[in-house]
């Protein structure tokens, strides 16, 4: 009989060390997403260019003076550079409502042309516009696409000049 109140106060101990491991997993939580929403800053004085008001042409010229620096080609060159917002996404085109841009005629080499969903931007961070911009950049100019596209994955990106 002895063994039931040992049982109950184990039983209890268990309980109140899981309730205060949670705590302390929550604020940790908590910390971190305090520490993601920090990493949000731009820290790399090359960017430190773009604010609130930046157009998308000054991201675009932003991203021909990074390409450039990183070693690539000018990616306006001999190109036809057509770089808008866009309305809500066109949901019929396979776009979904989690898009924020959609590169154009990534196969045509004398075109760069994109859109950036203006909704999603005017929400947007400048760290969240930058990398919205260089992404849907990257498929325009460059043709990179998604690891899984059209139901065939490659692990190779196709780079052209």
């Amino acid at each position: 009989m002895k063994k039931r109140p040992q049982i109950r106060k184990g039983a209890a101990l268990l309980v109140a060390l899981i309730f205060f491991t949670c705590q302390k997993e929550q604020a940790e939580s908590d910390t971190t997403t305090m520490e993601e929403e920090r990493e949000e800053e731009i820290t790399d004085p090359f960017y430190a260019v773009l604010n609130e008001n930046s157009t998308l042409e000054d991201y675009w010229d932003l991203f021909v003076k990074d390409a450039i620096r990183s070693g690539k080609v000018d990616p306006g060159e001999v190109r036809l550079v057509t770089v808008f917002f866009g309305t809500e996404p066109d949901f019929a085109s396979g776009v979904t409502a989690d898009h924020a841009g959609r590169a154009f005629n990534i196969c045509d080499n004398k075109t760069v042309s994109f859109e950036i969903i203006k909704s999603f931007w005017e929400d947007f961070t400048i760290v969240q516009r930058l990398y919205t911009f260089y992404h849907e950049a990257g498929h325009a100019r460059y043709k990179y696409r998604h690891p899984c596209e059209s139901s065939e994955c490659t692990s190779t990106q196709t780079i052209s000049p």
